[in-house]
């Protein structure tokens, strides 16, 4: 017996409630279509396996402090309800449920798999219900839609998947679990470049934008500096950056050099040193806009560039002789779109600046040579 609500969208039933996970593994079905199979005689799409795994480890990780969203469930008939008479639009009631009693999966398999478990062998990925995981008093919020024509129960299934991706910049501020997403806070906030001057909302910065640059490519920043290579992704980052900045000790390092890697680039280097002199805002920082446009180093691809030719310089544990090559990457690099070592790199004869891989490699290599970091090929 569940407490639940009941109440109408449109002109079907809505049940809400929670079922623990045990209930969840045992009476809940999710009917996933084979590759290659028809999707139109079952209720949901092919499972993906890794998707599973990633929520199970997930939740298996943070076991005192996760959150897994509300999964939508179908009942071909209406489950036995015990509420109050009357023409309330919400009621408040009992829903009894007996053992034969069976919920089909509308929008959640993955999560719903994740609870029960997928897999044998060595491939296996154990449910959460297991008790000896401590999960056993823990429920998941349902919303039950009562709807028995399969077709009606696909396009709730496609009318839940209407969600708009949350932006890699956003996203960055949120995911606090990602320890480079707190070493990126820390040297966004210590900087005087990047303080107050970083747009951590959009998803592409604008032409005219006063912002030097998305929260996001600063974070490609970052990457470069621990990983050399800005497109790593996203489980390799969190993997590799959980066992380099486990030590407190070795995330304070990185701040620390980052912030003196971008505070001696604010001090000497055309056009950030200009641009720390200017208001986060107002007419004079319009200026931001047309220093894009003139210098690679006001480019993702340029920021990606410093990263990566200071990670060859952090590999040096001279602390003096880092600083000076710091001042002397912001002080002999031409970094204005017109200098030599951009073009037939990342610089295409139109003017556009390249994001790929090889001319992003074959610049950072110039640069490199050019500081005595790296011999002549």
């Amino acid at each position: 017996m569940f407490p639940c609500t009941v109440f109408q969208q449109g002109r079907r039933t809505m049940i809400s409630t929670s079922f623990p996970y045990a209930f969840l593994a045992r009476q809940v079905v999710a009917e996933s279509v084979e590759k290659g199979g028809d999707p139109a005689n079952t209720t949901n799409r092919p499972l993906m396996t890794d998707h599973v795994k990633n929520i199970n480890s997930y939740v298996r990780q943070n076991r005192a402090d996760y959150i897994l969203p509300p999964v939508t469930l179908n009942a071909r008939q209406l489950p036995a309800l015990h509420l109050p008479r009357g023409n309330f639009k919400n009621r408040l009631g009992f829903m009894v449920v007996g053992d034969d009693v069976r919920f089909y999966v509308t929008d959640g398999q993955h999560r719903i798999t994740a609870i029960r478990g997928h897999g044998s062998g060595r491939s296996a990925i154990p449910g959460l219900v297991d008790l000896e995981q401590g999960f056993e008093d823990d429920s998941l919020a349902v919303l039950i839609v009562v709807e028995e024509d399969l077709k009606r129960i696909h396009q709730d299934f496609a009318d839940a998947a209407q969600t708009k991706q949350i932006p890699a910049s956003l996203l960055a501020v949120y995911n606090t679990r990602e320890p480079v997403n707190g070493v990126l806070a820390d040297l966004v906030d210590r900087t005087r470049f990047f303080r107050g001057r970083v747009d951590a909302t959009s998803k592409t910065l604008p032409k005219a934008s006063q912002a030097v640059f998305l929260l996001n490519q600063v974070r490609q920043f970052v990457k470069e500096l621990l990983f050399a290579d800005y497109a790593l992704s996203e489980d390799s980052v969190a993997r590799q950056s959980s066992r380099l900045l486990a030590d407190p000790r070795a995330r304070d390092e990185l701040v620390a050099d980052a912030v003196a890697l971008v505070e001696a680039l604010s001090e000497h280097m055309d056009p950030w040193r200009e641009i720390c002199a200017l208001p986060t805002s107002g007419g004079p920082a319009n200026q931001v806009a047309d220093f894009r446009q003139q210098y690679v180093n006001m480019t993702a691809t340029g920021l990606v560039i410093i990263g990566r030719v200071a990670y060859e310089i952090r590999k040096s544990a001279d602390l003096d002789w880092r600083k000076d090559t710091y001042r002397r990457l912001a002080t002999e690099i031409d970094w204005r779109r017109s200098g030599s070592l951009w073009a037939g790199t990342i610089l295409s004869p139109d003017g556009k600046i390249s994001t790929q891989r090889g001319p992003v490699r074959e610049a950072a290599d110039r640069v490199k040579h050019q500081l005595g970091l790296l011999a002549a090929a």
